[in-house]
């Protein structure tokens, strides 16, 4: 049986970078630009960023068997963040945005009747991209539950193109809101959220308007809790284990199953240590604090406050395989006036205590 070669799914900003650099006399030989990738991957100038970290593998493919510029979505995970201990911290998966929709009308039916629950997701895309945020899950999702509504609205917004505003803000706080967030935002529009649902893409004349903004390098810090969190097995009458975490003296998250706390802990980038006194034992996690230049790159991931030198500070957080991100840009301190306790407005947020 023949297999079939496809076309390698890359973004129309990938392709325009592309077809620019073979038309420069040193890149006719298609060799050389995977040499160039090789030996610097994020050497690609402003006019040519796009392919900027793009996996070598994924270039020679391309090279080799042409491109394709239709992306669509691969695979979708939803994690209820918040709500009955059943639905709790379970992953739900879908191939498409219909799919992902229907999960969240299946999850709003245990939704409260004021409020709401946090719902993470992210999304793979067909090209290699992901893309991870907050769904605030409510009652009226069971019938209205829409993951790309609620994507496209969200870049939408910080893209310069909202539709209509929240009531909250008025047309001349906009601009100085969206910030230098706007190019960033239409081309994961144009690139991503609109050819995955087949949507005609962001208009060309917003883009070339949009010049690219030169990226100062960012400036790393590792960070260690102070708040440490411990872990308590306890059993009851009929010898049911019971795995209690505590933050301090409080009590954290209590769990029924061994097998849930480890999903947890994956998740978090936490372990389990050693045994501190009997029963008890210290949970170790890795983390990692970056100050980077601008929030533009970093507005789609769940906003929190920590507290760095004895201020408190908006960052972004991102968990990964191997490190939990902090973002936080290096125009700190900020002033807040928010209820740290609760969610309010449109933030979730949350206390970390950083040394």
């Amino acid at each position: 049986m023949t297999k079939t070669i496809k076309p390698e799914p890359i973004t129309k900003s990938q392709a325009a970078a592309l077809e620019a650099i073979r038309q420069l006399p040193e890149f006719k030989n298609e060799s050389n630009i995977l040499d160039a990738h090789a030996s610097d991957p994020k050497g690609w100038g402003m006019e040519y960023s796009a392919l900027n970290e793009m996996e070598y593998r994924q270039l020679r493919r391309v090279l080799k068997y042409g491109y394709t510029t239709e992306i669509r979505v691969k695979r979708i995970v939803i994690i209820r963040g918040e709500g009955p201990i059943k639905e709790s911290e379970r992953f739900c998966e879908a191939s498409s945005w219909e799919e992902a929709n229907e999960i969240l009308k299946s999850m709003a039916i245990t939704a409260p009747d004021s409020g709401y629950h946090k719902t993470l997701f992210t999304i793979w895309f067909t090209n290699g991209d992901t893309y991870s945020g907050t769904y605030e899950l409510t009652k009226a999702d069971r019938i209205h539950g829409d993951l790309y509504k609620h994507v496209t609205d969200h870049c939408e917004f910080f893209g310069g193109v909202c539709k209509k505003l929240p009531d909250h803000i008025k047309s001349e706080e906009y601009q100085g809101i969206i910030e230098n967030a706007t190019r960033e935002y239409l081309l994961l529009l144009d690139d991503l959220i609109y050819p995955s649902a087949g949507v005609k893409g962001v208009n060309p004349e917003l883009l070339q308007r949009c010049q690219p903004i030169e990226v100062p390098k960012e400036k790393m810090y590792q960070g260690t809790l102070l708040d440490k969190l411990t872990l308590q097995v306890s059993k009851d009458l009929e010898d049911r284990k019971t795995y209690t975490l505590y933050k301090g003296f409080s009590r954290f998250h209590p769990y029924t199953n061994l097998e849930r706390l480890e999903t947890w802990l994956k998740k978090m980038n936490l372990k389990i240590g050693e045994s501190i006194r009997e029963n008890t034992y210290e949970i170790l996690g890795a983390y990692r604090i970056s100050m980077v230049p601008r929030r533009a790159p970093f507005l789609h991931l769940p906003q929190i406050v920590i507290k760095m030198n004895g201020s408190m500070v908006r960052a972004y957080k991102e968990v990964t395989s191997t490190v939990t991100n902090i973002y936080v840009v290096m125009n700190y301190p900020e002033q807040f006036h928010f209820d740290y306790s609760t969610p309010s407005g449109q933030w979730y947020l949350k206390k970390f205590f950083w040394d």
